[in-house]
């Protein structure tokens, strides 16, 4: 029987915020992504080889924080990303995030059997405040694992 899982996504917002136009190289770099069940980068340890294992009829939490401060991350959207061996483990191809400064977003995933150890690949989209609460906007790309 599986659990809940919240997946963490930790930015360094101060020197993020301050880019003019980053790569997503830089975005990624200055992101790191956790979660309480395990989760890991096996391939080079990147945010888009992150991977969290997550369970079927089982809710998923995400949060952005920061350790910078006068900044806040909000977790805006969860973009289901269409790929050749992927499906979407949501009802929904984007799950938005609770709202205001420090946001999350929350979904449970399918009770489908058939999702037992299929892979979603998706996009995180969130936005660093300011201490002025003027936003910017980025997005990472790690994936889930389904699990019975």
């Amino acid at each position: 029987m599986g659990k809940p899982v919240v997946i963490t996504l930790t930015v360094q917002a101060n020197s993020l915020y301050g880019m003019y136009q980053p790569t997503q190289s830089e975005v990624d770099s200055k992101c790191s992504i956790t979660d309480d069940n395990s989760g890991s980068s096996p391939n080079g340890g990147t945010i888009e080889n992150f991977l969290s294992n997550v369970y079927i009829n089982q809710n998923v939490k995400w949060l952005g924080i920061t350790n910078d401060q006068g900044f806040t991350v909000s977790i805006d959207s969860i973009v289901y990303e269409l790929k050749s061996n992927d499906v979407n483990f949501f009802n929904s191809g984007t799950i938005y995030g609770s709202g205001g400064k420090s946001g999350n977003a929350n979904a449970n995933i399918k009770n489908n059997p058939e999702l037992d150890k299929k892979l979603d690949i998706y996009t995180i989209n969130f936005s660093i405040y300011n201490n002025t609460g003027l936003s910017k906007s980025f997005h990472i790309d790690p994936k889930l694992a389904a699990n019975p």
